[in-house]
């Protein structure tokens, strides 16, 4: 992500990503789940769609900054515009889960309930934590140009 959106958006994404799997941890200790192989593939597939969440947002805001929009402007309207594509992927996941959870046993179950969780934390983290580390360094720093 540093690669991708420099110093500033690459940690904001990565911070994102980082809350994101303390939250699935949290959420499966809280259950009082083991964590096995299929788990452990879960959380890998989620991480791929927090990933893809970040990419989403932060690839909205380039295009609104190219454009030439204010940079509070190109914040807004990337993530607004980024809101629907990434609820659209991450409920067809959720879909997804739940039926693994009712159809299979054992390990598939385990599986898919650890995806729902990282489903469910992946939205907020990109949604409403990125968003929020992105506004209060826009408050803080007021730039001119957005370096992305």
């Amino acid at each position: 992500m540093w690669l991708s959106y420099g110093l500033r958006f690459g940690t904001i994404a990565n911070i994102a990503l980082s809350t994101n799997i303390i939250l699935i941890v949290g959420a499966l200790s809280l259950l009082g789940s083991t964590l096995t192989l299929p788990g452990i593939a879960g959380i890998i597939l989620t991480i791929g769609m927090a990933v893809d969440a970040n990419v989403l947002i932060f690839e909205r805001i380039r295009e609104e900054a190219h454009l030439g929009r204010p940079p509070v402007n190109a914040i807004e309207t990337g993530y607004r515009r980024s809101l629907a594509p990434i609820l659209d992927a991450n409920i067809t996941t959720l879909i997804a889960a739940v039926t693994l959870y009712f159809v299979g046993s054992g390990p598939v179950r385990g599986f898919a309930v650890t995806l729902a969780i990282g489903i469910i934390m992946s939205v907020f983290t990109a949604v409403i934590v990125a968003r929020l580390i992105t506004a209060t360094w826009l408050r803080r720093n007021r730039p001119k140009s957005l370096p992305i």
